[in-house]
C-alpha cells in the first residue's frame, strides 16, 4: 500500500479568488484582535456584509460589565469611538444599553459589542454630567430639609400569614365523597 508523501492539491489564498482573501484578512484580524485584548470576546465570527460585498470581523463580548471592558479594549487597540445606544421596551422602560464599537482596519470593517445595565455603561463611558452642567441643576432646585420618618425595627416587620392551598382535583374528591 502506497501512502501520499505531501498533499495532492495545494491552495493558497491567491487561487482561491478576492472573497477567500477578503474572508482571511477578516478572520486574521478577528484573530489579531482576541489574541491583544484581556477580555476573551464570548464569539469572534466573519461575516459577509452583502452591502459592502465583503467580509467583516465582529466580537460579541457578551453582557455586564465585564464584557463592556471587552468593547472598550477593542476601542483602545483599534483607536476607535465607542457608541452607546438605550434599548427600550414596548413601554418605553429602558431595557438595556448596547456599547460597540465600528471602524475599519486595514480595509476590513470591525465591529464589537456588548450587552450592560444603564449603571454599568454610565460607569463604563464615564457619562456622569459635567461639574458645570451639575451647579446649574442644583440651582435651578430648591433645596428643602428632609422629612422625618419613622423607623421600622427588625422585630415590627410583619410577615404575611402563609395559606395552604388546596388543589381543585382534592377538593373534587372531597366534594364527591360527602
Amino acid at each position: 500500500m502506497e501512502q501520499a508523501t505531501h498533499a495532492t492539491t495545494t491552495t493558497t489564498t491567491a487561487v482561491l479568488g478576492p472573497n477567500r482573501r477578503s474572508y482571511q484578512r477578516a478572520r486574521d484580524l478577528a484573530d489579531h484582535v482576541v489574541g491583544q485584548v484581556p477580555t476573551l470576546p464570548n464569539a469572534a465570527e466573519v461575516h459577509r456584509s452583502f452591502a459592502l460585498d465583503t467580509f467583516e470581523a465582529r466580537l460579541h463580548f457578551g453582557a455586564g460589565l465585564t464584557a463592556g471592558r471587552g468593547v472598550l479594549e477593542t476601542a483602545a487597540l483599534t483607536d476607535a469611538e465607542v457608541t452607546r445606544e438605550d434599548k427600550h421596551d414596548d413601554r418605553g422602560q429602558l431595557s438595556g444599553v448596547w456599547i460597540g464599537v465600528r471602524t475599519v482596519v486595514d480595509g476590513v470593517p470591525l465591529s464589537a459589542w456588548a450587552l450592560t445595565s444603564e449603571a454599568d455603561a454610565d460607569q463604563l463611558l464615564h457619562t456622569s454630567p459635567a461639574p458645570a452642567d451639575a451647579d446649574e441643576a442644583e440651582s435651578d432646585t430648591e433645596v428643602t430639609q428632609p422629612l422625618p420618618t419613622v423607623g421600622t425595627g427588625p422585630g415590627d416587620v410583619v410577615i404575611p400569614a402563609v395559606i395552604p392551598v388546596t388543589p381543585l382535583a382534592d377538593k373534587a374528591e372531597q366534594g364527591d365523597g360527602a
